[in-house]
């Protein structure tokens, strides 16, 4: 039987953005609540427009990793 051979890199890629996301959700929260009490602005919509799609996209790719990893 062949030994797994640990991809530190990716391990660790993947534990930053883990990390990363956490913080995300907790600023997102803090937005959230912030916009409720600010009038709109279009720079907070645009800015808010590529944020979902940016968001939209990394989702996408952990899809795209989870298939590869199942595979």
């Amino acid at each position: 039987m062949p030994k797994k051979i640990i991809n530190n890199d990716l391990v660790a890629d993947l534990t930053w953005a883990e990390l990363y996301a956490a913080k995300i959700k907790e600023n997102l929260k803090i937005l959230i609540s912030a916009v409720k009490k600010t009038p709109t602005r279009n720079d907070l919509i645009e800015s808010t427009t590529l944020l979902r799609q940016q968001l939209e996209s990394a989702n996408r790719t952990i899809g795209e990793l989870s298939e590869i990893i199942q595979s």
